[in-house]
């Protein structure tokens, strides 16, 4: 998959910014790549509360410290999310989170759903010198989509969506990966069980990812990746 799109990320590679409109690099099923038309994480963030009541908590890094995931309130009730992020924030992972959301809300988009439960996980490489490299982020997102083929059968609808980020320490032009992941169901027990087995697929890719995994142009033009 990789090679297929990686011609197609070229002409976007030197953004100062995003994109005037949300570019389509890859699609199957219900599984997309995309590069967004908006802005990434500015990391750190501070708290906000939005207009309409909701409330952003501001950034904590939780890279090797499963005790700040706890705390991180979208956790709270919702341990599927907790064990996705701990993947990824792992002590052996090449990647961490810098941002989540979830939230429930009525679907009328999918037949027989009644639920939507929609969620978002901001992820950057641990190595702040790789986010400069917008290939390192379509690298991982063309290995996590690979994970979870097939993910309409449980009414998972998946982006991964590289974003050019304000500003990320240690970087002069970064790029993060959104994990966008919706899951449908009749109830809201069902579409929180159907988000379940999107993250666990997500979370056993995380997992497999060797701690040096990046874009290597040298092996790229020897035919093969880290």
């Amino acid at each position: 998959m990789f090679d297929a799109v990686l011609p197609l990320l070229q002409p976007y590679r030197g953004l100062t910014g995003p994109p005037p409109a949300v570019v389509r690099l890859w699609g199957e099923g219900s599984r997309g790549i995309w590069i967004d038309n908006s802005w990434g994480p500015a990391v750190p963030y501070p708290p906000v509360d939005h207009a309409d009541g909701a409330r952003n908590h501001g950034y904590m890094r939780t890279k090797r410290d499963v005790a700040a995931i706890r705390r991180i309130p979208e956790v709270a009730d919702f341990p599927a999310l907790g064990e996705l992020l701990t993947s990824i924030n792992a002590l052996g992972s090449p990647i961490e989170s810098v941002g989540c959301e979830k939230a429930l809300t009525p679907s009328t988009t999918v037949p027989g759903a009644t639920v939507l439960l929609g969620s978002y996980v901001d992820v950057i490489f641990t190595d702040a010198s790789l986010n400069d490299a917008p290939e390192n982020a379509l690298l991982l997102a063309c290995h996590l989509a690979s994970a979870i083929d097939g993910c309409e059968k449980w009414w998972a609808d998946v982006s991964m969506v590289l974003q050019r980020m304000r500003f990320l320490a240690g970087t002069s032009l970064p790029w993060g990966l959104m994990m966008q992941i919706k899951n449908y169901g009749r109830t809201e027990d069902e579409a929180r069980k159907c988000w379940a087995e999107t993250a666990k697929r997500l979370a056993k890719a995380v997992a497999a990812l060797p701690q040096d995994f990046r874009w290597s142009e040298a092996q790229a033009a020897a035919g093969g990746l880290l």
